[in-house]
């Protein structure tokens, strides 16, 4: 063993493990005074970021559940809401069911008014409680709780938010099936007792009486799926008139047809009772009454067939006067009607109607003998009974008394006449040639070429074409030389200048001497030659009569008498309300598409493209017919709510199309189209513009207690509401579950999480306060035992002082 004074070993290691001794004790003391195992990072750091993460859940359950809390709240509220709607509905069915009784003989007007307070009522309070269409509460309503954990394709955040969707649990009177949309009669008009627009008088005018048969009138209603055969969108209800004297006997009259239209085994009659429309009598503020028409949830649009129905709609001829607007559609000639110089077999045209292209054709015999518009109208309708087609359509042809020949058929069957062959015009409904070219004879309404009948001359003649039944295309005045490569370059020029002629192929090439007319992409066409002062290009010399011409002559009201529902979504042009204007399309290579999009209850857009070509959109009733069958084959509830109709537009001279849709807005875009053939905006005449969006076209109509058949209606809609209010109501108390489930799931994950962080980050007191005995005696110990080791040294002096 060896003695030294330079190096003290025992003083360093008892320095060292006291100073690991006062370390021990100042982290006693520190997890003692602070009750927490973990108070610096490095104490366990593994731990901390553990016990740090339970905290953060901690953090974020406990304002999930104060988030679930406020929404169950919000629920509830919701909930007491709906509870006293449930009784305002027992108040409104217990008005409707004693007024729908026949024996009451109580003012019904009263009980009226006070259904409509019930029925506002309901209004405000779905309003407060924020379950009204476009409500605060009417969304999908999520709330965060937390607690979640990913798996697969589900989020954390996902899978810790509770979803109630509220969008279709919406209670005001509109969603409950007790407002709905309303088409009546114009403003301003009474079918009231006593008014000299009365029902009785409607119904004594002669001029109204002879234009309906079998005491019966008819009135056309069109809406989404009320497609018949002829493949437009219309139902037609037959009204019986015996017993009908006022207003209230009309309106049971029309509602009994109404419930026999609806109980058809078609599938359109089905659709048609289910839109639930009734009529009624409605009242203005200045007493003066007007028939009206309701569905609680169908968009529709009705008409009248005769001068009866148009009466009672309030479209008169004269107003102030019990006659009816004359409901039919006709197409009249251009002029009075000329025999022919010389015998003509016309080729005629009538398409629409549910007869499309070459299945419209009639032979129109014309000789020299035929000297008067009503022999020339025989003739007409001789060809019209001789096509199975048009002859089921009702058309006819009747000569006016100025002369002029008129082809006339029922309200809402809109048609187009087009001519070929009446190279004198002798009809008025154009001095188109059919291919046998300017000599009168007989030949096919349109060709794909033509071939000179001699050679051409130094002459000038007027040059028009229609493309495929399409528009006039006037090329103007065109010179001849007599020399014909002088001329086919005359022509081929004038085809060039005009992009329709170019695109079609049109061109004049010689044939054996004589100049033919031919389209390259093989579309038919035909011809016009009129004015100049002779036979330019070897087709003949302008008939007499021959003059420029419409490529044809669309039947049109003589005022507009079809009356939509108001309330209604409807569609917009860019600028004004007006309807859409429709082009036949006539060119195989044209098309168009129609982007329908429509919004459901909860925000989500529903987007349809339909394309219109000539196959399906050559005229209105063929465009009508595709774009609904579109929506129909769609299978989308959203989209299915829409339908496009057949309206006159406002200046009541041409029908066009209109969008509507009882609740759900939409929106429109029509694409691009050569020459704007299709459907183009009713204020531009262009194709391809901007998106345009729908708009409410006005007031629409609440159910009514004020006779026997709308009370009868009424109770029936509201059983239906009693069963939506429950759907709704239902909605809400899963949405209550939903938010006491999570709010229990949550508390739970709360406490344990707290605990296991407890486990984590507190300190164990009792081992702490033992620790910290220990560590009292240790250091006692261990300055003690220094004290020891630095007095070693001085011991080794001793050994020097002997």
């Amino acid at each position: 063993m060896s003695f030294t004074i330079n190096t003290n070993v025992a003083s360093l290691q008892a320095q060292y493990y006291l100073n690991q001794t006062q370390q021990f004790q100042n982290q006693t003391i520190n997890e003692v005074t602070s009750g927490l195992r973990i108070v610096n990072s490095g104490d366990d750091p593994s731990g901390l970021a553990i016990a740090n993460g339970y905290r953060s859940n901690e953090a974020v359950l406990t304002q999930g559940i104060q988030n679930a809390n406020d929404g169950l709240s919000q629920l509830q509220i919701a909930d007491g809401g709906i509870s006293n709607i449930s009784q305002l509905l027992d108040s409104a069915r217990t008005l409707a069911t004693e007024a729908a009784s026949g024996t009451f003989t109580g003012d019904r007007s009263v009980l009226n008014q006070q259904f409509q307070s019930v029925i506002q009522e309901i209004n405000r309070q779905a309003q407060s409680i924020g379950l009204n269409q476009g409500g605060s509460m009417a969304q999908a309503l999520n709330v965060f709780i937390g607690g979640g954990q990913a798996s697969g394709n589900i989020t954390a955040t996902e899978n810790g938010t509770v979803s109630v969707n509220l969008a279709n649990a919406t209670v005001d009177a509109k969603s409950l099936g007790l407002e709905g949309v309303q088409a009546q009669g114009a403003a301003g008009t009474d079918i009231g007792d006593g008014s000299a627009t009365s029902v009785q008088n409607i119904l004594s005018n002669s001029a109204n009486a002879a234009s309906i048969n079998n005491d019966t009138t008819n009135f056309i209603f069109t809406g989404p799926g009320f497609t018949n055969a002829d493949g437009s969108d219309k139902v037609d209800v037959a009204v019986n008139l015996n017993g009908v004297t006022d207003a209230n006997t009309l309106v049971a009259a029309i509602n009994q047809a109404i419930q026999n239209a609806g109980n058809g085994s078609s599938q359109q009659a089905t659709a048609f009772k289910n839109a639930n429309i009734t009529a009624s009598v409605v009242t203005d503020s200045e007493g003066r009454e007007q028939l009206a028409f309701s569905s609680p949830n169908t968009a529709f649009q009705v008409q009248g067939a005769d001068q009866v129905a148009t009466a009672v709609l309030g479209n008169f001829a004269t107003a102030g006067q019990p006659e009816g607007n004359v409901a039919n559609v006709s197409a009249v000639g251009s002029q009075a009607y000329a025999a022919p110089a010389a015998n003509e077999t016309v080729n005629m045209q009538i398409t629409g109607m549910g007869v499309n292209g070459s299945a419209g054709d009639i032979t129109v015999n014309l000789p020299t003998t035929v000297t008067t518009a009503a022999g020339a109208a025989a003739a007409i309708n001789a060809g019209i009974a001789a096509n199975s087609a048009l002859a089921a359509t009702g058309v006819q042809a009747v000569a006016l008394t100025n002369g002029k020949i008129e082809l006339v058929n029922g309200a809402g069957n809109s048609f187009q006449v087009q001519t070929a062959g009446d190279v004198s015009n002798a009809l008025g409904f154009g001095s188109w040639v059919n291919s046998n070219g300017v000599t009168p004879g007989a030949g096919t309404f349109e060709y794909n070429s033509i071939t000179a009948v001699g050679a051409s001359n130094a002459k000038t003649q007027d040059l028009q074409v229609s493309l495929n039944g399409g528009a006039a295309i006037d090329l103007g005045l065109l010179t001849g030389t007599g020399t014909e490569a002088t001329d086919l370059a005359t022509l081929n020029a004038a085809f060039q200048g005009n992009a329709s002629t170019r695109a079609a192929g049109m061109e004049a090439i010689d044939n054996g001497g004589n100049i033919e007319i031919t389209a390259s992409s093989g579309e038919n066409f035909r011809l016009n030659f009129y004015g100049g002062s002779g036979d330019a290009f070897g087709f003949g010399a302008s008939a007499t009569g021959a003059a420029a011409s419409t490529a044809g002559v669309t039947g049109s009201y003589a005022a507009p008498d079809s009356v939509a529902s108001a309330g209604a979504q409807q569609s917009m042009n860019a600028s004004g309300t007006d309807v859409y204007q429709f082009t036949g399309i006539t060119d195989p290579n044209a098309s168009q598409t129609v982007t329908l999009t429509a919004v459901d209850a909860s925000g989500n857009q529903h987007t349809l493209n339909v394309t219109l070509n000539s196959t399906n959109a050559s005229n209105l009733d063929q465009a009508v017919n595709t774009i609904n069958n579109a929506i129909l084959a769609s299978n989308d509830a959203t989209l299915q709510t829409m339908a496009a109709f057949k309206q006159e537009n406002n200046a009541g001279t041409a029908e066009g199309i209109r969008f509507m849709s009882a609740n759900t807005s939409f929106s429109i875009s029509l694409g691009a189209s050569p020459n704007n053939v299709g459907v183009a905006d009713g204020s531009t005449g262009l194709t391809g513009g901007t998106v345009l969006a729908s708009q409410v076209n006005g007031t629409g109509a609440t159910a009514n207690i004020s006779n026997v058949a709308s009370a009868q209606s009424a109770v029936n809609a509201l059983g239906t509401a009693v069963t939506t209010l429950g759907s709704a109501q239902a909605q809400v108390g899963i949405g209550e579950n939903n938010f006491t489930y999570a709010i229990n799931l949550a508390q739970s994950q709360l406490t344990n999480f707290q605990a296991a962080e407890s486990q984590i980050r507190d300190a164990d007191l009792a081992q702490e306060s033992a620790n910290l005995t220990k560590s009292q005696i240790m250091l006692q110990a261990g300055v003690a035992a220094l004290a020891q080791a630095n007095s070693a040294p001085q011991q080794v002096l001793s050994l020097l002082q002997h």
